[in-house]
């Protein structure tokens, strides 16, 4: 057992980085286009300080409309991106994640290099990009089904919201570096090419060792010494402490009914059958899962709204300036960087709140309502001074992306291993496909709708984010007012004779020579035994 354990923390360590370097390269293919836009257009060149030398742009983005071509192209990717998303959550749960993160990965960094090769092959026919970005969605689309069923696997409910929330900052770093990498060559007369095919390169590269190291299912930790017929095992941590020998303790839950040899010794593990995995109509009869998925909707439009527009917005929104300061395309790129970096910020605030609350509803539905009035602020003063422009990003970073990172990962985790659910049932993947499937409609339309607007004017453009962070948090309500009472029956289970650890859950250890012998643990209705012939 305890070779088991040390491979088993081993091992979850490797699929903890693989999968976040994984996703980080799936986003840093995903931000090229959005770099790039302010080059494909035909614009004035604001790199050189004479305004009379015109950027050519590429065509056919370099019309009249061609704020709403580049949106259309978003939307393409974008709408595939969504309908791609619940197949691959459903084949996810059934097929090799392995395998299936690395034709994802494959697939996404030939969709960029194509682009790219656009330039170099000097190829304006629209249908080119448009089935590109057809491709390079569905391709895309694999990802975050697999990792997700990968590290819901891997990762317990404990310290769950505080772990992924630092394990999702791949998604802002991933958008770091998709908006740092492409603009050194992002200029007018730059080869703008390599802005996609460097990344394109670098994804696949990275797809190498997760092919040859991730291992999807944490059985295949387990020591040759243990006879075992059966498809996953599951371990929690559990962090216990025996009152008398300050004992800790990593507690394994066990979801499958198997007797195992151990070391010569024989121990018996009281598990259920095998899990199998659940379809989409099941999937979404699991309390909660529609509400977030409608909530996610909007927030996925207002986030993909400024990942695809902001470095535009800042450079052209103002007449190209900052206070005094005139504003470069490289340099609205490295600005926008910092909506990002309030992402991260906000991604781990909540994650690491929601569970000392253990109301995940409460604190994203209290940030979504606080971006309202932190994006039209930013839209009043955001081009008065450099330092109020980057304080305002980081703020409405925390407050868009922050909530995003949350339901995205704690929150599908939570819902994919639901109590609602039989213990037979996996729903990890098809959970976490609903959720960001849907979300992902609203980050379709969100760039075509403010890539639209924005020929008139970008107050529209923010009256309409503004609208949409509002709807997302009442949306959420009945989700609030469920967490606000189960919180306030926490708080005075918690003062009780007992308190609110003895109610939910009892741990018994006892440890002879570095092994534990005896585990008993009930936690909110489901227990796992674990007993020794040596004990």
């Amino acid at each position: 057992l305890t070779a088991m354990l040390a491979a088993y923390r081993s091992s979850r360590f490797l699929v903890a980085v693989l999968t976040f370097l994984s996703y980080t390269c799936f986003h840093l293919c995903r931000k090229p286009f959005s770099v790039t836009k302010s080059i494909l257009k035909s614009t004035y060149d604001i790199n050189t300080s004479n305004d009379s030398s015109l950027c050519q742009g590429w065509a056919p983005f370099n019309g009249s409309h061609s704020n709403l071509l580049l949106g259309a192209m978003d939307c393409t990717f974008l709408f595939t991106y969504a309908i791609a998303m619940y197949l691959h959550g459903y084949l996810a749960d059934r097929m090799n994640l392995r395998h299936f993160l690395t034709v994802g990965m494959i697939g996404s960094g030939l969709g960029s290099i194509l682009l790219g090769v656009a330039y170099f092959a000097n190829i304006h026919v629209l249908y080119y990009f448009i089935l590109v970005q057809l491709g390079t969605g569905v391709a895309q689309a694999m990802g975050w089904p697999a990792v997700m069923a990968v590290m819901g696997r891997w990762f317990g409910k404990q310290r769950r919201g505080l772990i992924m929330g630092v394990w999702n900052m791949h998604t802002s770093i991933g958008n770091i570096l998709g908006t740092v990498i492409p603009s050194i060559w992002a200029t007018c007369d730059g080869p703008w090419g390599w802005s996609f095919v460097v990344p394109g390169f670098i994804i696949i590269g990275v797809s190498v060792p997760v092919f040859l190291l991730l291992v999807p299912d944490p059985r295949l930790t387990m020591p040759s010494s243990i006879q075992y017929n059966v498809q996953e095992i599951v371990m929690e941590d559990r962090i216990t402490e025996d009152s008398s020998r300050g004992y800790e303790e990593e507690v394994m839950d066990i979801n499958w009914k198997k007797e195992v040899t151990i070391d010569g010794g024989h121990s018996t593990a009281l598990m259920t059958d095998k899990p199998k995995a659940v379809g989409v109509c099941a999937a979404l009869r699991i309390p909660g899962v529609i509400e977030y998925s409608l909530s996610l909707f909007f927030i996925k439009l207002v986030s993909y709204t400024f990942l695809f527009w902001l470095p535009l917005y800042i450079a052209r929104a103002h007449g190209g300036y900052i206070g005094t300061r005139k504003v470069t395309s490289q340099f609205s790129d490295w600005l926008s960087v910092y909506f990002d970096l309030g992402g991260i910020i906000g991604t781990v605030l909540l994650g690491g709140v929601s569970d000392k609350l253990g109301a995940r509803a409460i604190v994203v539905a209290f940030l979504l309502y606080l971006s309202v009035p932190i994006l039209y602020i930013y839209r009043l003063f955001g081009s008065t001074h450099i330092s109020v422009t980057v304080v305002l990003l980081i703020a409405s970073g925390m407050c868009v992306n922050g909530p995003l990172g949350v339901i995205t990962t704690s929150v599908s985790s939570d819902l994919g291993t639901h109590k609602s659910l039989r213990r037979n049932e996996n729903a990890k993947a098809m959970v976490a496909a609903i959720i960001d499937g849907t979300g992902s409609l609203g980050a379709a339309i969100g760039p075509l709708i403010a890539g639209a607007v924005s020929e008139y004017s970008w107050n529209y453009s923010f009256y309409f984010l503004m609208s949409s962070c509002l709807l997302s948090g009442l949306l959420l309500t009945r989700l609030v007012i469920s967490d606000l009472s189960q919180w306030r029956c926490g708080l005075k289970m918690r003062h009780g004779p007992q308190g609110q650890s003895a109610l939910c859950h009892k741990v018994c250890t006892s440890c002879r020579d570095g092994r534990p012998t005896l585990v008993e643990l009930q936690h909110l209705g489901s227990a796992v035994e674990w007993s020794s012939d040596e004990s």
